[in-house]
């Protein structure tokens, strides 16, 4: 193990632009439960094992229309999970990477906790692909606008039947609002322009090395654009502790641990040499 940490260290000098793939596993390491997760999410939510809503049903525009107290319940409840826990140290390694080390870093981030941002991340830096559970946008998309909302708690939320009540609103039609995010078969997701323009700009330029971290494999967006960048001669470094997940970027530079601790050991690596 040393050693790919020390070849991972080695890398990341050498580099000078570096683009940051963080994934599902990354938010782990914070007590933000996996998307999926049966022994993660569902635990705590008996009414939707009774109803057999799964993630997929619950994160879409459907729920929202077809079962709405449960769907922002859903989200109501994971924003309260994400207040209520923090960035791990990682995070914050990433920021001062991009800040001291590098001539210029980007993440391109699945995650929707904001936890990137809340870390202190620039907010031109950042595209957050899926969304994020902090901004909100009109259900019935009566403009493409979206809005920051940081609000804790934004609904009322019983969870004991896992359903909510009092909803944000639309400011501009005063209908029902939903997350900013981009959910299953989805079609009205409103998008974040400026960020998509940003990581457009980025990736235009030669990537060095890329980090992947904590891909799930079911969603795996971050995975085939480091394979794409990989092809293109990047190096990639791919952190995370199941090895199926190296399937897709196949990279040579495979650290099978958690990311927090990953970071902390690269960093510790790159400051004592």
């Amino acid at each position: 193990m040393p050693n790919v940490i020390q070849q991972a260290a080695g890398l990341l000098k050498q580099a000078k632009r570096v683009l940051f793939l963080t994934s599902a596993g990354m938010s782990a390491d914070s007590k933000i439960p996996t998307f999926r997760d049966k022994d993660g999410y569902w635990k705590n939510f008996p009414p939707f094992k009774e109803k057999n809503l799964q993630a997929q049903d619950l994160a879409s525009p459907w729920a929202f229309r077809n079962e709405l107290p449960h769907a922002w319940a859903f989200y109501e409840w994971r924003r309260q999970n994400a207040y209520e826990n923090s960035p791990h140290e990682g995070y914050k390694i990433i920021n001062h990477w991009m800040e001291n080390l590098l001539k210029e870093g980007f993440i391109h981030t699945t995650n929707t906790d904001g936890y990137h941002l809340r870390s202190g991340c620039q907010t031109d830096k950042i595209l957050e692909v899926h969304g994020s559970m902090w901004r909100l946008q009109c259900l019935d998309a009566c403009s493409y606008s979206f809005w920051e909302e940081r609000t804790v708690p934004l609904c009322t939320l019983d969870r004991k039947s896992m359903k909510a009540s009092n909803y944000p609103t639309c400011g501009k039609c005063h209908g029902i609002a939903r997350p900013h995010i981009l959910m299953f078969g989805d079609g009205e997701y409103a998008g974040h322009p400026e960020q998509e323009t940003n990581f457009r700009d980025f990736i235009k330029k030669e990537v060095d090395l890329v980090f992947l971290v904590g891909s799930s494999g079911s969603v795996p967006t971050n995975d085939y654009i480091a394979l794409d960048l990989k092809n293109r001669g990047a190096k990639v470094i791919n952190i995370n502790p199941d090895p199926s997940t190296n399937d897709i970027a196949q990279s040579e530079t495979f650290i099978p641990l958690k990311s927090r601790e990953t970071f902390i050991q690269i960093n510790d690596l790159v400051n004592s040499t």
